[in-house]
């Protein structure tokens, strides 16, 4: 009966928005989704070369794709994870509030990270 009571008490409040809290930088759950969302925009463009090179090594092939295509597929990997990594989204969270948290909808007048 106890547990019923908690339930039926807590059912009905609501929880607050939750904000993540890095070293320096606090943002709101949802902010903090937009800049990934933009981050792995931006890693796309950089990496856009290396995304070619495997996609020309790909297309034609099935089963070989495994080990014809291993060095290229790498080279993509590691440009992305470069251009995603835990430090680029701390960085880029520092510059987008120093920014005054301009809207991530309006990608141009966010600054260059």
């Amino acid at each position: 009966r106890r547990r019923r009571r908690r339930r039926a008490r807590t059912a009905g409040r609501r929880t607050p928005t939750r904000t993540r809290t890095m070293s320096t930088v606090t943002v709101l759950k949802k902010e903090e989704e937009a800049i990934i969302t933009l981050m792995k925009e931006r890693a796309l463009v950089a990496c856009k070369d290396a995304q070619r090179e495997y996609y020309e090594c790909v297309k034609g092939r099935t089963l070989s794709i495994a080990w014809a295509c291993r060095e290229r597929a790498a080279a993509m990997s590691t440009c992305l994870h470069a251009h995603t990594s835990d430090e680029v989204l701390e960085d880029m969270k520092a510059r987008w509030v120093k920014a005054g948290k301009p809207s991530i909808a309006d990608r141009g007048n966010i600054p260059k990270f």
